[in-house]
């Protein structure tokens, strides 16, 4: 966690913390109301307690941005025992020079100091601890709200490509083909019933899936190619040559749904120019690529968000987006594909 990120607001820590501690410590050393050192100690410790606060707590969030628990755990506990030293170190001298210019003590004064400089060091020790715990609490309780919200974008992601789905001009479109089919092809008309039916079942099936597989995706895409082929006709061309060793391969569902319905919502679709789309695997088997050609339609009344909440799906939850732009006559998007450990 960067050091520029607010934790939590110690605004009350300085306005009431701080005196209280730098208060209480000459009480706790023996002295008392109407000692000739009292005041002066008062000062020294309050000065003492604010410089601490301060550097422990910037020190750590710092160590926390250079060598975090989870990169290198060794160097930040052997970092962090350095820190102690050359603080209490550099306290206890600081409070010997300004006891000394301030107070004048007479006899083995660096021997009396003992109890504090043993005082000091245990509360740097007590001060890092506590830094520790509230880094570590908030990181814990920010990875939450990162889970939460990668679940909410998964459910909201699925509502809309199902809502996609099932607005009135997917169902008008179906069925007005489905309509047409029954007077000329009742067979077709059939099949097409059991495809139309077969994508609403994988909709309710991926619902509560966080991954689903490469050939489970393809299966719902040919359902849908095959009710679009119906619809456009010579339109558009399909060709899968996905290799059959990433079937098993996972990714988040209905993303192959989101980029063919992207591609021919947004591209022209004429038997005299059909739209090619193609999926396949690239020879790394790392990532699988949705390509269509590049043939924009004139005007074309669009979010511009599908492939972004796409992106923001992978990121969230693989820690790395799909990769998407033209490239000549093509316009290419890559889905990175998940291998489950053998």
């Amino acid at each position: 966690m960067s050091h520029k990120e607010k934790l939590f607001s110690d605004k009350w820590i300085w306005i009431i913390g701080i005196p209280l501690v730098g208060i209480s410590f000459p009480f706790i050393f023996g002295l008392r109301f109407g000692d000739p050192k009292f005041y002066g100690w008062i000062f020294i410790s309050t000065f003492t307690t604010l410089v601490s606060w301060f550097a422990t707590r910037l020190s750590v969030s710092l160590l926390w941005d250079r060598f975090s628990w989870e990169s290198n755990p060794f160097v930040h506990i052997l970092v962090e025992l350095g820190l102690l030293m050359v603080f209490s170190m550099v306290t206890i001298s600081l409070i010997y020079f300004m006891n000394k210019l301030l107070l004048h003590p007479q006899g083995n004064y660096w021997q009396d100091m003992r109890p504090i400089r043993t005082g000091i060091f245990i509360v740097y020790g007590i001060l890092l601890l506590l830094h520790e715990a509230v880094h570590l609490f908030f990181k814990w309780k920010k990875e939450l709200t990162h889970a939460a919200d990668l679940e909410k974008e998964n459910i909201r992601s699925k509502f809309e490509a199902l809502k996609n789905h099932v607005n009135p001009h997917f169902l008008f479109n179906s069925l007005g083909t489905l309509s047409s089919l029954i007077r000329s092809d009742p067979e077709k008309a059939e099949k097409y019933v059991n495809e139309f039916a077969g994508i609403y079942r994988y909709f309710l099936e991926v619902n509560n899936n966080e991954l689903v597989t490469v050939a489970e995706e393809l299966d719902f895409i040919r359902s849908y190619m095959f009710l679009q082929q119906i619809r456009f006709g010579d339109g558009f061309t399909f060709l899968n040559r996905v290799d059959g060793k990433n079937m098993e391969a996972l990714m988040l569902p209905l993303t192959l749904g989101i980029l063919v319905e992207n591609a021919l919502k947004h591209n022209t679709t004429l038997s005299s120019s059909p739209l090619s789309i193609e999926i396949y695997t690239r020879d790394d088997t790392e990532w699988l690529v949705v390509q269509n050609t590049f043939q924009p339609r004139p005007v074309i009344e669009t979010t511009g968000t599908g492939l972004q909440n796409l992106e923001q799906r992978y990121m969230s939850y693989l820690g790395k987006g799909i990769r998407y732009g033209r490239e000549g006559n093509f316009f290419r998007v890559e889905i990175p594909l998940i291998h489950a450990a053998p």
